[in-house]
């Protein structure tokens, strides 16, 4: 049966195929017909892209049918370049050789590795644009030993606020190097909905039996994931 072809440029072709031809088949006959590589063919039909392993019949094609041809660009040749990364605020910069056709994500990995990190917690700009994952490094057309800045974004946990004369825990999501005075904000949000009592003349927040520094972190006050600080009525003092 004959299907019709139409590439997002030029001129649509017709060509001849089998009813059992796979997509794969269907591809080796258009780079026959027109040379295009088949690693550069991608066939769209009714707004779904086929798959290799599909044959005509799976993929529902007709006598006549019309299969949109999507052509990626040729890849652009292995190039290697330096970059210099480093890790804001300091001015100390790691060289590191990558290929610029790597995506950014493989570039992030490397950096995560250095750093001992989540790699979702690392973030990479260049002229302070942020570096998405979905580009390659050469699509930012970086020169030889660019600067690329590291940002390691907060670490985020739970914490179990039990308010004053409460028998339920509050969960409240917090950073580690916040102030504790955060949670005072994160409380008044909550309070409305929750219905929990927040005294009116003050109170104050313990952990592990001791009173916390408002003006101190989480992390300077040795607070974990999942642990709880206890709300008081009243004042600290010092």
């Amino acid at each position: 049966m004959d299907v019709f072809f139409e590439p997002l440029e030029g001129s649509p072709f017709c060509i001849q195929i089998g009813f059992h031809d796979t997509v794969l088949e269907i591809k080796v006959k258009i780079e026959k017909h027109q040379g295009i590589p088949v690693y550069r063919q991608t066939l769209v039909f009714n707004d779904e892209t086929l798959d290799d392993e599909l044959d005509v019949e799976g993929c529902n094609i007709h006598d006549h049918s019309r299969i949109r041809l999507v052509v990626e660009p040729e890849p652009l040749p292995f190039t290697k370049i330096e970059l210099c990364i480093g890790m804001l605020p300091s001015n100390m910069r790691l060289p590191i050789e990558v290929n610029v056709n790597d995506p950014v994500k493989r570039l992030r990995e490397v950096v995560r590795s250095l750093e001992d990190v989540p790699l979702e917690r690392v973030t990479l700009y260049a002229n302070g644009t942020e570096l998405e994952d979905d580009c390659r490094i050469c699509d930012y057309e970086l020169p030889d030993n660019s600067s690329v800045d590291v940002r390691i974004k907060p670490l985020k946990f739970m914490v179990m606020v039990l308010p004053w004369k409460a028998n339920l825990k509050v969960a409240v999501e917090v950073e580690q190097w916040d102030k504790v005075k955060v949670l005072r904000k994160e409380l008044e949000k909550l309070q409305p909905s929750l219905k929990f009592d927040l005294p009116s003349e003050g109170y104050f927040c313990i952990h592990n039996q001791s009173g916390m520094d408002e003006d101190e972190s989480f992390k300077w006050h040795g607070v974990e994931m999942g642990d709880t600080i206890e709300v008081f009525r009243g004042t600290i003092s010092r």
